[in-house]
């Protein structure tokens, strides 16, 4: 008899279970807004260039034809070079992760924020992330422009989210086809590359309708098919929720119940509450089917590590004090087994701990979720009292936090691309001098510095012994001009301590045995064949005979640790207005692997010394190097004012647009240079308005004014705009006068 015509007890064991669970244990739902509110709220979103759908009609009825500038990123996914920094610490473990911040969403993820007071997430190490998920409690998410352009000028993946939920209406509606097609993979598809993201993660927390007996086929299939029009550049993830049985049952692993999914995706994320058998299963199963075991993405709960929350406690690996402050410990078995890690609520740190305490006292310093962050990530040490809302005992200060960092097990991956490398060492949220509030600029985060060691308090408490003269940097966000100018100021220092009765002298411990001391700044991977040159923006700050000081390039060989580095030395320049220096890269038979800034002293002076102010570093290709032939092969025009109209609402804005010279047809793009698909050969523009009052940074062809900057302008207003190429050198517009009446937006105030 066929064995398909039994029914399948277990499947209706687990659905009879959820019922009566249910029926003990009753779970209402809270009413939330009303469609008519949720309608009006995703209107208001539009204008802060947020895009998300409710429900499958708005997937739908979405249209390519009429979008908003706005809500398109420009920056395109910079191309990591290939091959991994090496490490010395092991296997390593690429890194997902999965932000849920507080719903999502949020004011200063928009294209025009507000002043803060208070910094907010966002990740400093993204050289050691390989995706992305944008993630907020919607059918569909489409990630921010400014967390896309972020993300991809570090070379970091952007994926947005399909959620069903269990109270989701409509289910069916996902797998409706037309023609073959299924309708809402299309529309996924098709809006994927229309707001310049990297994929999608599906998870689906809704059982199978009843009357489909082949649901998990047709989940397949739309898998398939979504990657299918998606191409191989970007990727689908599948979540460990929903089974081949038509179930919600997480599987907390690779498990013949979700590896149909897993085959048909390009990876599987999976439920947070595994453990070493379910580890050591995966790995048979993933083995035998073939699945590469880093495309196995096990899911780790930051907020596991709470015993605050209502309810059942929450689990993850260890069992015990998992998550939090312990997630390296997960990362290390996972790297050890050579699997992935996804990691849920990066942001925990900026939830659960306070974003307004600063420890040193002050209204602007680090917060306790800056430091807790810091410590999560690079293993600093925890502040002694976290203000968190945690009872009884310190559940995040464990024994092994500190030797566990997310840095320490996390795939790292060369800064830049192969061919070019930018940084102007922007963060996400810039210091206003005025208000001394803090403007967020997500789009503008830079890649950052090399994270060990950042600060003169982590040189001093990871090292214990005799006095050692040693480099570290500090980031300013702020300049005491009207325009805040990012820079990044290195300083010496002798640490440690004198020993009694030994030898009183400085012990600089280079691997020479002279007093050069060496900072990496960043790990690349780029050819050293002469191709490329490195031009760097900086200032000495100290004239001394006993000091020299300036920055290094070090060249390897794959498969070999000893590096070899070549180092230039700084002078005091006749005109601080010209501080820009340029490096030669060129060693036969190797890679540019570094770059960094060192010193080499014999002076005993204990105080800390600023050697360098570095306001921002350039490699691209020497044929790319005449700006001025690349300014000339551009204009910016039509400078005009316009109205964004959705529904009822309308939004003025200045906008213009960018063409090429036509007597500079001939000039080349180089193809080792990035290039936008809506802003060309644009990182950004600057929009000066009434002579400077206002200066807004936008990353499209259009931008609003709020109410305050218009407030004092003249009835007629000159607007002028600056394009910020690719790779350095400026775009000016001639100056245009625009009536201010025809700017003022009444609908925020």
């Amino acid at each position: 008899m066929d064995s398909s015509t039994f029914p399948d007890w277990r499947r209706i064991g687990r659905r009879l279970g959820k019922k009566l669970r249910d029926g003990l244990n009753p779970h209402p739902v809270a009413p939330g807004p009303s469609p008519e509110e949720r309608r009006a709220q995703r209107l208001r979103d539009g204008f802060k260039g947020f895009v998300y759908f409710d429900t499958f009609e708005e997937v739908e009825a979405w249209d390519s034809e009429n979008v908003d500038p706005i809500q398109q990123p420009n920056q395109p996914l910079l191309l990591r070079s290939a091959g991994n920094v090496p490490n010395e610490h092991g296997p390593k473990t690429k890194l997902i992760l999965c932000h849920d911040y507080q719903g999502g969403y949020h004011d200063y993820d928009g294209v025009r924020p507000d002043l803060l007071d208070f910094e907010m997430y966002s990740c400093r190490y993204l050289q050691f992330v390989d995706m992305f998920i944008y993630f907020s409690h919607k059918l569909v998410c489409v990630p921010p422009p400014t967390w896309s352009n972020c993300l991809h000028r570090n070379g970091v993946r952007a994926l947005g989210t399909l959620l069903i939920e269990p109270q989701t209406p409509n289910l069916e509606r996902l797998l409706t086809r037309k023609d073959g097609v299924f309708i809402v993979a299309r529309q996924l598809a098709d809006i994927t590359g229309i707001y310049g993201f990297d994929g999608w993660l599906i998870n689906v927390e809704q059982d199978a309708p009843e009357a489909y007996m082949n649901w998990s086929h047709l989940l397949i299939d739309f898998i398939l098919q979504l990657r299918k029009f998606l191409g191989v550049h970007r990727k689908v993830l599948w979540y460990d929720a929903l089974t081949t049985d038509g179930d919600v049952y997480y599987q907390n692993g690779l498990t013949p119940l979700n590896r149909p999914y897993a085959e048909a995706a390009d990876g599987l994320f999976t439920n947070y509450k595994w453990n070493d058998k379910r580890l050591a299963d995966s790995k048979l199963l993933a083995i035998e089917a073939a699945i590469p075991t880093e495309n196995v993405f096990f899911g780790i709960d930051l907020w596991a590590q709470n015993n605050n929350l209502p309810g059942s406690p929450r689990v993850t690996y260890p069992p015990k004090g998992g998550g939090g402050t312990n997630t390296g410990l997960a990362m290390n078995t996972l790297s050890q087994n050579g699997f992935s890690t996804a990691v849920f609520a990066p942001a925990w740190t900026f939830e659960h701990f306070p974003i307004s305490s600063s420890l040193c006292g002050s209204s602007r310093g680090p917060s306790v979720a800056h430091h807790v962050d810091e410590s999560l990530w690079t293993g600093a040490s925890l502040p002694d009292e976290l203000l968190c809302d945690c009872h009884g005992r310190k559940p995040h200060h464990t024994s092994h936090y500190r030797s566990n960092a997310i840095t320490r097990f996390a795939q790292e991956y060369p800064a830049g691309s192969s061919t070019f490398f930018k940084t102007g060492f922007n963060q996400a949220f810039l210091e206003q001098p005025k208000t001394n509030q803090l403007l967020p600029g997500l789009s503008s985060q830079d890649p950052l510095p090399n994270v060990i060691p950042v600060s003169i308090q982590d040189w001093e408490a990871i090292h214990q012994g005799p006095m050692t003269r040693v480099l570290y940097g500090k980031l300013d966000s702020k300049h005491p001009a009207a325009d805040c100018v990012p820079s990044l100021t290195i300083f010496t220092k002798i640490v440690g301590s004198w020993e009694e009765g030994g030898d009183q002298s400085v012990n600089y411990g280079t691997r020479e045995s002279t007093p050069i001391q060496r900072l990496c700044l960043y790990k690349l991977n780029m050819p050293a064949d002469g191709s490329l040159e490195a031009t760097i923006e900086a200032r000495i700050m100290r004239h001394d005979t006993q000091i020299r000081t300036g920055f290094y390039l070090a060249y390897g060989v794959p498969g070999d640790q000893r590096l070899k580095h070549a180092h230039y030395t700084m002078s005091p320049p006749t005109f601080r207005l010209e501080p820009f220096i340029k490096l030669p890269i060129h060693m036969s038979n190797r890679r540019l692997v570094e770059l960094g800034a060192f010193v080499e002293s014999d002076s005993e002076q204990s105080l800390p010394i600023a050697l360098l102010e570095i306001d921002s570093i350039v490699i691209k290709p020497r044929k790319a190097m005449i700006l001025e032939d690349m300014e000339a092969a551009f204009t910016i025009e039509d400078i005009r004012q316009v109205e964004e109209v959705k529904e009822s609402r309308v939004e003025k804005r200045i906008a213009w647009r960018w063409a090429t010279n036509p007597g500079q047809q001939g000039q080349v793009w180089p193809v080792e240079m990035p290039w936008s698909q809506t802003t060309g050969p644009f990182s950004s523009f600057t929009v000066r308005v009434g002579g400077g009052k206002a200066i807004i940074k936008a990353f499209s062809t259009q931008c609003s004014l709020k109410p305050k900057e218009i407030e004092g302008l003249d009835e007629t207003v000159v607007v002028q705009v600056v394009g910020n190429l690719f790779g350095g050198g400026h775009v000016h517009s001639a100056p245009y006068s625009l009536h201010k009446i025809d700017l003022i937006n009444h609908m925020n105030e």
